[in-house]
């Protein structure tokens, strides 16, 4: 399986993660929607959180 962000940047990675692509912190209830799911590689996981983490810090 490969990366889903770094494909859409043209690179090909191996996927590390299944990542949820809206945080079950956000939305519980997506938690075990199949069409919420993302595989992502360490990397790309790592930027998604800290984004993630950072947004929740300024609500």
């Amino acid at each position: 399986m490969l990366c889903e962000r770094c494909l859409s940047r043209g690179i090909i990675r191996k996927a590390d993660i299944c990542d949820h692509i809206i945080p079950i912190k956000t939305d519980w209830d997506k938690r075990l929607d199949w069409n919420n799911l993302q595989s992502l590689c360490q990397n790309c996981h790592n930027e998604k959180s800290e984004i993630e983490v950072a947004e929740r810090k300024n609500k």
